[in-house]
């Protein structure tokens, strides 16, 4: 864990338009942070401008301010930078150039493992089950009050990435800091039926284009989600239902993973595994990072050519692993 916390709040008292961004392919933790700091500040007198490449989601739409993400920061002014969820700067996207044009401070704001402290401030702490739980005690030490719309945000996220209070990363106080934004306005069935229990008929469609494509082997299962897959199923450009967490509920898999085609030449990889095993360590390899359950990266080159590189990797992780929940 790394607390700025002094440098952090010194930094937003000094800025009156704060650019927040997230990483790509954003999750419900990654627009709770983001929308939830974000109407925060907003309530608190401030002007901050939120971005994330590709724009609002419209899994999460519902969010409270989701109509002030922006797709971009062209012609975008502003005198502090605050990066959430995002393990190293890179994770941005395209939103990290014009970001880092501006030549302002930089709030590294982030739960994972594997994050390289890239911030002028760093607020990071592994043991957060989310960056919205972050965020809360960011604004715990800034005093600033939690309102209905910032709270609802902030408990998206803190159900998202704990798949509703499921993961062994949950902790008796994870269980009252929901309480305590439920008490503050958020509506905790609304969000899991917004989130958990709801998937788009497009991407249903896409499931059924990749389904008959899953490979399992040693332990590890895998599907490409291909572009003339999302087409065919005149799917959304982004977002697949959180597949991978599917494919980790076959009985002999204990890490999964997913190839996301992306436009501009490049694969997004998801991966999960189960308690016992370690997939941050393979995401780190290749440039991404994350929790040892749950990461990430961003490789050069499609599907079909990153495939066997990165699955031999994901099988060698397999081996030295031991499940540790039976």
């Amino acid at each position: 864990m790394h607390f700025d916390w002094e440098l952090a709040n010194a930094l937003l008292n000094a800025a009156q338009q704060p650019i927040l961004v997230t990483h790509v392919q954003p999750d419900g933790d990654a627009f709770g942070a983001l929308l939830g700091l974000g109407n925060a500040l907003l309530a608190a007198g401030k002007t901050p401008i939120l971005a994330v490449e590709g724009g609002m989601s419209d899994r999460f739409r519902f969010l409270p301010g989701a109509e002030r993400v922006r797709a971009d920061l062209d012609g975008v002014r502003g005198d502090l930078a605050i990066i959430l969820d995002c393990s190293d700067e890179r994770r941005a996207g395209k939103l990290l150039a014009p970001l880092k044009a501006l030549n302002v401070p930089i709030i590294n704001i982030d739960h994972h493992r594997t994050n390289t402290l890239f911030g002028t401030a760093n607020l990071v702490d592994e043991t957060w089950v989310s960056t919205t739980e972050g965020v809360l005690a960011w604004l715990d030490h800034l005093g600033i009050a939690l309102t209905p719309e910032t709270a609802q945000c902030l408990l998206c996220g803190l159900v998202t990435d704990t798949l509703c209070f499921r993961t062994d990363s949950v902790k008796t106080d994870t269980l009252g800091k929901a309480q305590r934004l439920v008490d503050a306005g958020a509506n905790l069935n609304y969000i899991v039926q917004k989130t958990l229990s709801t998937i788009e008929t497009g991407i249903l469609r896409l499931w059924s284009q990749v389904m008959p494509t899953v490979k399992l082997e040693d332990g590890v299962v895998w599907v490409k989600i291909t572009l003339a897959a999302r087409q065919a199923a005149n799917a959304p450009e982004r977002g697949d239902g959180d597949l991978v967490g599917l494919l980790l509920q076959a009985e002999d898999a204990h890490i999964a993973a997913i190839f996301r085609e992306q436009a501009d030449g490049t694969t997004e990889l998801s991966l999960r595994a189960v308690p016992g095993f370690d997939v941050a360590s393979v995401a780190q390899r290749f440039g991404g990072g994350g929790h040892k359950l749950a990461a990430g990266a961003t490789l050069q080159g499609t599907p079909d050519s990153v495939e066997a590189e990165v699955i031999a990797a994901l099988k060698a992780a397999a081996r030295q692993g031991t499940p540790t929940f039976a």
